[in-house]
């Protein structure tokens, strides 16, 4: 379990300038306030430094999360949270905090939003299963698996490994935001929902699980973020996979979608993180 590291510390000079850094690399538009990576930087000390005194103190609190709907690559909208950038900032230095915690315990079927991996890495992965006979996939699409996931659940599996109570409310803070606007019928919270800086790692920690109950039946599971095939040798074996991951993804209160999940078979041919892969081929479709 993660030692409490002092809150000045955690919050040091150095940290919010490393933060502020990888938040102005990613870009990204302005959140309620307005603010663009111009307008901060213009006062850049200042702004960091104010943002720090507030963590320090734990006065800091999110303003709230406007959301945007982009088109999946499998069809429909996807709903993306736009934070402002003294969010942001503050998301990343928890970030940069918590990844090393779990980045060690994470296992090898995992290749999504990880140091040193990536979907070139995925991609050969399927490959080496599929050369050594496994030809047979289940392509799943779990439903809406980041506005899905169980805020308390969530909560739990960090308090496993993270014993610094600041950054579990600051976690518990982010995932209770408001939204700005929510559709009608949405929840009103901001949960895990995609667009947060610490959107992709609190997807990773909660599909951990998953991850470990999959390998332990002997499953060769390949997942980047919540995209995941599982490749096996025979039909039947896919079939009893299918029901495998439909039964451990409902102990993590999530679903997959039965529309766009299916077995197929190489000779088929299927898409998977933008590469189409048929018969000893793939083909990359951007």
């Amino acid at each position: 379990m993660a030692g409490s590291e002092p809150v000045t510390g955690l919050f040091s000079p150095e940290a919010m300038a490393r933060a502020w850094l990888q938040v102005k690399a990613n870009g990204g538009g302005p959140g309620v306030d307005g603010k663009t990576i111009r307008d901060f930087e213009a006062r850049l000390e200042e702004n960091l430094e104010a943002l720090r005194q507030e963590l320090i103190r734990g006065t800091y609190r999110p303003q709230p999360v406007m959301r945007v709907l982009v088109p999946k690559p499998k069809g429909g909208l996807r709903p993306l949270a736009i934070w402002t950038l003294r969010d942001r900032v503050a998301q990343r230095v928890v970030y940069d905090y918590l990844e090393p915690i779990f980045e060690e315990g994470f296992l090898d079927c995992s290749y999504g939003f990880r140091p040193g991996r990536g979907v070139e890495d995925a991609v050969q992965a399927v490959l080496s299963h599929r050369d050594d006979g496994c030809r047979w996939v289940v392509d799943a699409d779990i439903k809406n698996c980041f506005d899905s996931m169980d805020s308390r659940l969530l909560m739990r599996f960090l308090r496993r490994k993270v014993r610094n109570r600041i950054v579990l409310r600051l976690v518990k803070t982010w995932l209770d935001a408001r939204i700005f606007n929510p559709a009608p019928g949405e929840k009103g919270r901001a949960g895990a929902s995609q667009g947060g800086i610490l959107s992709p790692l609190l997807c990773n920690i909660y599909l951990h699980p998953f991850d470990v109950e999959m390998t332990k039946q002997g499953l060769r599971l390949v997942r980047y973020a919540d995209d995941f095939v599982i490749l096996c040798r025979h039909n039947r074996e896919a079939e009893k996979a299918l029901k495998a991951a439909e039964r451990t993804l409902a102990r993590l209160k999530l679903n997959l979608n039965p529309h766009k999940t299916r077995i197929v078979h190489f000779d088929q041919g299927f898409k998977f993180l933008g590469v189409f892969f048929l018969r000893n081929e793939h083909f990359y479709l951007s």
